[in-house]
């Protein structure tokens, strides 16, 4: 197969990020260093550790909803949240 035909291939891969707010009032979206998984496994098992490691209770979710984002810890009253997002990129 020439180069050519490679890059024209869409060869896609599913990506993890695990955004942990636990401040109120701050914009998630503007978290710096975030941790990226290529496994939701990967990502799950060290958000447990975090959680484990500062007392926090995981959510009761279960699955990820329409914005790909699968909430494992929800503080509605103190605004603290960590989620894991899916992403599929193209490489």
């Amino acid at each position: 197969m020439e180069e050519n035909e490679i890059l024209k291939k869409n060869i896609l891969q599913q990506i993890f990020i695990i955004r942990i707010c636990l401040q109120p009032l701050r914009n998630p979206m503007t978290i710096e260093n975030l941790q990226l998984f290529t496994t939701f496994e990967g990502a799950f098992s060290k958000i447990k550790r975090h959680m484990t490691k500062h007392n926090l209770i995981q959510s009761n979710n279960n699955q990820f909803n329409d914005n790909n984002r699968y909430y494992v810890y929800e503080n509605f009253i103190e605004e603290e949240f960590i989620w894991i997002e899916r992403h599929t990129i193209k490489i």
